[in-house]
């Protein structure tokens, strides 16, 4: 029995010592530690690439609609023989009666004695064309008016300065003698901009003489100096 015990204590023991004997009797494998970034090495992409900045117009640039400031050159007006006799000695009248801007309504009347207008008398014997320019009452008047052939009728245009400004188209009737002519119509003013009720040309010649007499740069440059904006 004691041998039994012997035996089984000596077997227990050489497992234990199998077990738990000195370590040089072990063999390790030291296997290294490997971490895997599975991302590779950590970059930082600029998606946009390096910051730029364009300017989409390019360089700045100023460009003037209207193009280089430039005057229009004068207009030149050569010497021409007139038509007609200039009158010497007579009246001038005329005006407008505005629709809507009745505080330009207004007309200038006066002397045609040493002024520039001239007249030229038709078939008959009338006077069948009005045009020059005077100072009269004021201001100053530049006029065209032609009677319309057989037909009572002339058209007229003028300006007037000073006293009364007004640029005015008319059609109307028209009446005229060897010394007289006369128009009333209607019509529109250029300036100040309105349809007119009433437009009145009336002029006498006591005396004239020939040939015409006009100044026709001056006339043109008082025809085509600017007006303010309506």
């Amino acid at each position: 029995m004691k041998r039994i015990l012997i035996t089984s204590v000596a077997a227990v023991l050489i497992s234990v010592a199998a077990t738990t004997g000195p370590a040089a009797s072990q063999t390790t494998t030291d296997v290294p530690t490997t971490t895997i970034d599975p991302g590779g090495p950590t970059t930082t992409i600029d998606p946009g690439g390096p910051t730029t900045t364009i300017d989409p117009g390019g360089p700045t640039t100023t460009i003037d609609p209207g193009g280089p400031n430039t005057t229009a050159p004068p207009v030149s007006i050569p010497p021409v023989v007139l038509p007609g006799e200039k009158i010497t000695a007579g009246s001038i009248n005329v005006g407008a009666t505005f629709s809507t801007k009745v505080d330009a309504s207004c007309e200038l009347s006066g002397s045609l004695a040493g002024q520039e207008m001239n007249f030229v008398k038709d078939e008959a014997g009338k006077l069948g064309a009005i045009y020059g320019k005077a100072s009269v009452g004021g201001g100053e008047v530049g006029l065209v008016m032609v009677a319309l052939g057989p037909l009572p009728m002339a058209i007229a245009a003028y300006r007037t300065t000073g006293a009364c400004n007004q640029d005015v188209v008319g059609i109307g009737a028209y009446a005229a003698t060897p010394n007289s002519a006369d128009l009333s119509s209607v019509g529109y003013a250029i300036y100040p901009n309105d349809y007119l009720s009433s437009v009145r040309v009336s002029l006498t010649v006591g005396a004239s003489e020939a040939p015409a007499t006009l100044d026709l740069q001056a006339a043109t440059d008082f025809l085509l100096a600017p007006r303010p904006a309506n």
